[in-house]
């Protein structure tokens, strides 16, 4: 049998993932054309010293992906816990972490991650799955509810109709959005406040932006 890629898109089934490809279609349009909430300078300046804090736990558990089995090692596994919030059982955690450290050399797509954790524990996962993705990717962004607030995104309820695919097109909406704000004066200045301000010029513009919007709560 040939293995699928980890990049590749699942294919699914309809007894697993029916689509309603007209639903679907209008679904993703829904949020295409949604606007960013407004943010402004002051706003930017008031949430870089709440920063500080969490970029350091961050930049150690991305010291540590490459230099330790993230299947194996608790203490990677606890700072990742902490920090991103994770409150599972043991069971859902193996799978979780097995599968980060199965693809954190080749990298992993959000479809791919996203299917494969449901089949394995029979839940979807959009914002868990998206930090596996983004910790070994920190150009992707990471699913949060503060976050997606700004862009005037959230996610479908947890009984919702094709909960999969819609997950799958909040998330390229996100993607989207933060392609929009990069090429836009308001994230130029977001990313300027941020550099002025700790000095990181490693951090992917996406984690930098993420870390920033995370603080400000409107």
């Amino acid at each position: 049998m040939q293995r699928r890629s980890l990049n590749e898109k699942p294919h699914h089934d309809r007894s697993s993932h029916p689509v309603d490809l007209g639903a679907s279609r209008c679904y993703s349009e829904l949020f295409y054309y949604r606007q960013m909430r407004t943010i402004s300078e002051n706003d930017v300046e008031r949430a870089l010293p709440k920063v500080a804090p969490g970029l350091e736990k961050y930049r150690q558990i991305q010291g540590r992906l490459h230099s330790c089995d993230v299947s194996a090692d608790r203490d990677f596994q606890r700072r990742f816990d902490h920090f991103y919030r994770v409150r599972k059982g043991e069971k859902w955690r193996a799978c979780f972490f097995r599968l980060m450290q199965t693809a954190k050399h080749d990298g992993i797509s959000f479809p791919y991650a996203l299917d494969h954790l449901q089949r394995e524990t029979g839940s979807i996962e959009a914002s868990f799955t998206s930090k596996l993705v983004a910790t070994i990717d920190p150009a992707k962004p990471v699913i949060d509810k503060f976050v997606l607030g700004h862009f005037e995104l959230a996610l479908p309820y947890p009984k919702a109709k094709e909960r999969f695919n819609r997950v799958l097109i909040i998330y390229e909406a996100l993607c989207d959005h933060y392609a929009r704000l990069f090429a836009s004066p308001t994230g130029s200045m977001i990313l300027n406040c941020f550099d002025r301000h700790s000095g990181e010029t490693d951090l992917t513009p996406v984690k930098k932006a993420d870390l920033v919007l995370w603080q400000i709560r409107h």
